[in-house]
């Protein structure tokens, strides 16, 4: 398996980690950090076709964005 990219620009970000309102109707029924985790897996599998093997292959600004 190939790994996620950790280095993202800004406009990236916006572009790719941006929940849409469907993401939204997903994850609102959610609170606090299961929120957060939930968003960031459901982005992820959007881009990648699979979960992370570990938290490690989240990239971080991709966390500090979502967040």
């Amino acid at each position: 398996m190939g790994r996620m990219r950790q280095d993202w620009e800004p406009e990236d970000l916006i572009d790719v980690w941006t929940l849409l309102e469907d993401d939204m109707k997903k994850v609102r029924n959610k609170s606090g950090a299961t929120r957060l985790g939930f968003a960031l897996l459901l982005k992820f599998f959007e881009l990648e076709a699979r979960f992370p093997e570990s938290a490690k292959e989240m990239p971080a600004a991709a966390v500090e964005y979502v967040a």
